[in-house]
């Protein structure tokens, strides 16, 4: 139902008539009032569409296999390209007195979904091409790797350890090692000797290491999110003098997966019949990772019309706000709906996540589910229907209609916010001295980026029918 708030009327008239005595400016406002329109009367309408294939723009690594009821089956493993560390460690260390090395894979604390104790596997592949520059959620590694020849495996579960190294960084962690060959520490090394330069730059260096390959060999009923994966090396130094004969033993990173290399997860979702009955029926639903969509259809133009054709008086745009009722759909592997949903025109939202971008509240929108309330809230969507206003004249396209309702993962800036969940990684150090840092959520850090939802496994059914669609528009009147 369309309302109409007073707002301060009287207190407006009041003041007037102090600070005005006789003057016409004075009269002139006393004789007006302000109201505040509110007009939630609008009919949002959309459908679920498919969203299969995710471009490679994260560092966090999925692996594992879950199944669970009103969701489906999902088999994720990856690829990666290596960051080199330089320089390497070669002024009192020969290849002969590398001891042993092993890929380690870290994950942060509460990162994984599924059950903590079931018995997995991690298998490492070394790759034996480059792999392709169009890479998606949708890449079948088939031919870039030798199945018959595994570089290591390590069994584990998701039981997170103390760290004391880290205290000041993480509170705790869990690590996946896998041992490999000393050989392949041993190559890195005499390569690093014989021909340093290729260890300067990520694409010289690929064409010596193109990366790896990690799958699960055994086991399902988790998935695991790695923050980092690193190759280590342990070796010692022989140290002699006259009178006592010494060994050192110490370690370090030779190589790392880092932002400014190609890291792609290779997803496989299977959804359940449930599920796909609830989209045949037309429920709007939004699942991850590489699953489904919503695309909304919102009355853009008759909001603008709402507005622009009140005559009765001056008008100021105020606020436009959406809010969405959603459904957590019960299964028994806790898995729960999306963080965070992008809304944006549809046929922005392939160039916006394809690259490096932030909400900007104009033509882009973010919201956090509201467990408590169970809804996303899109709160500031004012400064788009000012656009269409000035630059379109109130007149609104088609395409200005159709809206992509995606789910999203959010970074930000930790150095301006203390919410949330934060981890870093002494990979980061050990190859360019600092400490990069990731927040989970934020209510008041800024937004660095924000990239296509590949953190965890999510799904919810969204209430387009019970939505709410707000505008408020302040009225200048004369009083009578």
């Amino acid at each position: 139902m369309r309302k109409i708030i007073l707002a301060l009327a009287a207190a407006v008239t009041l003041l007037v008539a102090h600070s005005c005595t006789e003057s016409g400016i004075g009269s002139s406002l006393m004789a007006t009032r302000t109201e505040v329109v509110r007009d939630s009367t609008f009919t949002i309408t959309g459908k679920t569409v498919e969203n299969t294939n995710l471009p490679a723009r994260t560092i966090t690594q999925l692996l594992g296999v879950i199944s669970a009821d009103n969701y489906g089956t999902l088999t994720t493993d990856f690829v990666t390209k290596m960051m080199p560390a330089v320089p390497l460690d070669t002024n009192y260390t020969s290849a002969d007195e590398i001891d042993s090395c092993y890929f380690v894979f870290r994950i942060p604390t509460g990162g994984y979904t599924g059950d903590s104790v079931a018995p997995m596997r991690a298998t490492v592949y070394k790759l034996n091409k480059q792999l392709p520059s169009s890479i998606n959620s949708s890449f079948d590694p088939t031919g870039y790797y030798d199945s018959q020849s595994p570089l290591g495996s390590a069994s584990y579960t998701a039981t997170f350890l103390q760290s004391d190294d880290l205290a000041d960084s993480i509170d705790s962690y869990r690590e996946i090692k896998v041992h490999v060959d000393r050989s392949i520490a041993v190559d890195i090394f005499q390569e690093f000797k014989t021909n340093p330069d290729i260890f300067r730059d990520p694409s010289t260096f690929e064409t010596f290491f193109p990366g790896i390959y990690v799958t699960t060999s055994f086991g399902s009923g988790r998935i695991m999110n790695i923050a980092n994966t690193e190759f280590i090396v342990h070796y010692r130094h022989e140290y002699q003098d006259e009178e006592i004969d010494t060994t050192y033993y110490d370690s370090q990173s030779y190589m790392a997966s880092t932002e400014e290399v190609l890291s792609n997860n290779n997803m496989n979702l299977q959804i359940s019949d449930k599920v796909k009955a609830m989209v045949a029926d037309g429920e709007a639903i939004i699942q991850t990772p590489a699953a489904y969509d919503v695309q909304l259809n919102l009355p853009i133009q008759e909001i603008l019309d709402r507005f622009r054709n009140d005559h009765e008086a001056q008008t100021v745009f105020n606020s436009v706000s959406l809010t969405i009722p959603a459904e957590e759909l019960v299964n028994d592997r806790g898995i729960t709906p999306p963080e965070y949903l992008l809304l944006i025109p549809a046929n922005k939202k392939e160039e916006f996540l394809s690259s490096t971008n932030a909400p900007d509240n104009v033509t882009s929108f973010y919201a956090q589910y509201d467990a408590t309330n169970d809804c996303y809230t899109f709160s500031e969507m004012r400064q788009y229907f000012l656009q269409l206003l000035d630059e379109k004249n109130g007149v609104a396209d088609e395409e200005d209609c159709v809206f992509s309702l995606t789910p999203i993962d959010v970074f930000f800036d930790n150095s301006s916010s203390s919410s949330g969940y934060n981890y870093s990684t002494y990979v980061y150090y050990l190859l360019y001295g600092y400490y990069p840092s990731y927040s989970s959520s934020s209510s008041s850090s800024t937004i660095l980026e924000v990239k296509p939802a590949i953190e965890r496994p999510s799904i919810v059914k969204l209430d387009l029918e019970k939505a709410k669609l707000t505008l408020y528009y302040s009225r200048l009147l004369e009083n009578n």
